[in-house]
């Protein structure tokens, strides 16, 4: 107890970086994928395996200082099972599947997920690794994480530039400039705007190379409810399989390792994310940020 370490969140930008207008995060899950369990329908070794998980993280709580252990219950359906961390500021889920364990975090003010995530997410690797130890011993197979997701949700809403309300295919227009209007024809997206239910726009990269190559996907979707208000942004932090665009060569990665860094993901979500990404779209205007829906 006592050894936990968070970074400061005042000193993680200048005091008037565009990371500071973002007050709300929307959403946060992790997620690892293993080869699917065959005997998934085995209602005894899903209660071994949530049994495991609740004392997992149990001890989490205790590590990341949020104790309060009375308030983690047990949650299962059709097809899957969970903890819950019931806490009216670090509440958080870990549901098991057949083939993967997802992570979840509502959304809740910024420097509030930058505290929680920086006291439990170091500790989800040994969660992870604990639950596919007990389906080692169980089924008498090794099983390894395939791939591993962090994705991080930002709303942001009533864009105001000048004193002038914008709405949110305006705003995307940086990226989006032009869109089939009724007829099918592409027309500027002013003029096509109202045959558009909604835009999208996602573009994935890669980072790194070798085995620290990672992919990293910047997505923005402008739907056109609440008289086109809002921006639904996801930032995501992933492992995939590179290969050469010249030689044609594969690059083998292990994405367990991805389970450790989360430093480097939430840098990721920090600096490019928010102060790259969305800052190009957003940094000159006034808006709002959600944790939950748009009033």
């Amino acid at each position: 107890m006592g050894n936990l370490v968070i970074p400061d969140w005042q000193n993680l930008a200048p005091v008037n970086a565009f990371q500071y207008k973002v007050g709300d995060i929307n959403g946060f899950t992790l997620t690892a994928y293993f080869p699917a369990i065959a005997d998934w329908e085995d209602g005894a070794l899903r209660a071994r395996l949530q049994e495991r998980l609740r004392e997992d993280v149990a001890s989490l709580l205790r590590t990341a200082e949020f104790f309060n252990e009375s308030s983690l219950e047990n949650r299962k359906g059709a097809d899957y099972f969970a903890v819950e961390f019931k806490d009216d500021i670090y509440d958080f889920q870990v549901a098991v599947y057949q083939d993967r364990i997802v992570v979840r975090k509502a959304g809740v003010q910024l420097p509030t997920f930058h505290h929680w995530y920086h006291a439990a997410v170091p500790g989800f690797k040994q969660i992870f690794d604990s639950i596919l130890s007990v389906l080692d011993k169980e089924r008498g197979m090794v099983h390894s994480v395939t791939s591993v997701q962090y994705n991080f949700d930002f709303v942001a809403y009533d864009f105001v530039q000048l004193g002038k309300k914008l709405h949110n295919y305006y705003v995307l227009g940086k990226l989006i400039t032009q869109v089939p209007e009724e007829s099918g024809e592409i027309v500027n997206i002013e003029a096509g705007k109202h045959s558009v239910s909604r835009l999208d726009y996602k573009v994935n990269t890669w980072d790194g190379v070798g085995d620290r190559r990672r992919r990293f996907t910047y997505a923005v979707k402008a739907p056109s409810n609440r008289t086109y208000a809002g921006l639904w942004f996801e930032l995501s932090y992933g492992s995939e399989t590179y290969t050469d665009p010249d030689t044609q060569t594969r690059e083998w990665s292990n994405p367990g390792v991805l389970l450790e860094e989360y430093s480097r993901v939430y840098d990721f979500m920090w600096a490019k994310g928010l102060g790259g990404f969305m800052r190009s779209l957003l940094g000159h205007l006034e808006f709002k940020t959600t944790a939950s829906y748009i009033p």
